[in-house]
């Protein structure tokens, strides 16, 4: 086996929490509401292009979600006015870490267009995702790419969702919905029980768009087809979407603007306790002073570890013995 951590993971190789990031908190997703326009200038400023998704891909599956989308007015009956999807490829590899997403053409983007008084077509959501996937290799490349989209003051925050891993023995399912703690603070939405996931969708939360809880062992094995070594039998995820309360601060900001934000902290002490009312609270928060640090200042990946691979222990290692920060989460 190679000792390059740059090169391909061998298709054989066993995950385990000894070399990967396993009880960390970090963000995996974040949505951008932007002039599409505006988005295709800066793609076309740092060399990256836009492509639609090959067929039969996870992508290609997402544009045919968009697509029944339910709409009471007549808009996408015509062609200009259908949801569509573009790909921007950050960095080599085939991981959502090292793509960006384009959508136009939703409900949502209509309406906010409306709302600005601009034509139906001026907006599009741009997607990050995959930022905090243990099991997968993110490129320093890509972030430095998606750190200058993020500090565009054209870009604003529409949503981040906030993922943390943990140990949990209960299995998921239909069953254990009942035991679900966070149901008791949203319990007049109700839950979800999918498979082996739970999940809260719009809670009546100032902060908060969606609460998830699911089977992370199972996902990686049954789905993403990874190797787990038993030390990652009982591992689960809380993935809790945040969303600026636009009634609080009516303009939307961007992304650096609104992690220096008190509704930013706001918003991550709601994340908190609904991680301690499943009872989860032995978790590392460096990984994504690591990430907030990385998005607002690229020389903090400029070092050999971050380099080969920025989401490894050692990169973690290297930047919690570094005295170089630019933001602290004061939570």
């Amino acid at each position: 086996m190679s000792n390059d951590s740059n090169a391909p993971t061998p298709s054989n190789f066993t995950y385990s929490k000894s070399n990967i990031l396993y009880n960390h908190q970090g963000i995996d997703t974040i949505r951008l509401l932007a002039k599409y326009d505006t988005v295709a200038k800066l793609c076309q400023r740092l060399g990256l292009d836009l492509t639609t998704p090959k067929s039969n891909t996870p992508l290609s599956n997402k544009l045919k979600e968009l697509n029944q989308l339910s709409d009471p007015s007549t808009r996408y009956k015509q062609d200009d006015f259908k949801p569509t999807l573009e790909v921007v490829k950050l960095s080599k590899g085939k991981a959502l870490s090292n793509l960006m997403t384009i959508t136009r053409n939703t409900p949502f983007l209509h309406d906010h267009a409306t709302q600005q008084k601009k034509a139906k077509g001026t907006y599009c959501m741009i997607e990050f995702a995959g930022l905090h996937q243990p099991t997968t290799h993110i490129h320093k490349e890509a972030i430095g790419l998606i750190s200058k989209f993020l500090k565009r003051k054209a870009f604003k925050v529409y949503s981040v969702d906030v993922a943390i891993d943990t140990k949990d023995t209960q299995p998921i399912n239909y069953k254990s919905k009942l035991d679900y703690a966070p149901v008791k603070q949203y319990k007049e939405k109700g839950l979800i029980s999918h498979g082996s996931s739970i999940y809260i969708n719009n809670p009546k939360s100032q902060n908060i768009g969606r609460v998830l809880y699911y089977d992370k062992h199972h996902k990686e094995t049954v789905y993403h087809k990874k190797s787990l070594s038993p030390s990652l039998g009982e591992w689960k995820r809380l993935e809790v979407t945040i969303t600026p309360d636009t009634d609080l601060t009516p303009k939307r900001v961007n992304f650096i603007d609104y992690i220096n934000s008190p509704h930013f902290l706001d918003a991550m002490a709601d994340v908190q306790q609904i991680a301690h009312k499943q009872k989860i609270r032995a978790y590392d928060d460096t990984y994504l002073t690591y990430q907030l640090n990385s998005f607002i200042d690229n020389r903090v990946m400029n070092n050999k570890e971050s380099k080969k691979r920025f989401n490894s222990k050692e990169s973690i290692e290297r930047f919690r013995q570094s005295d170089f920060r630019r933001y602290t989460l004061a939570l």
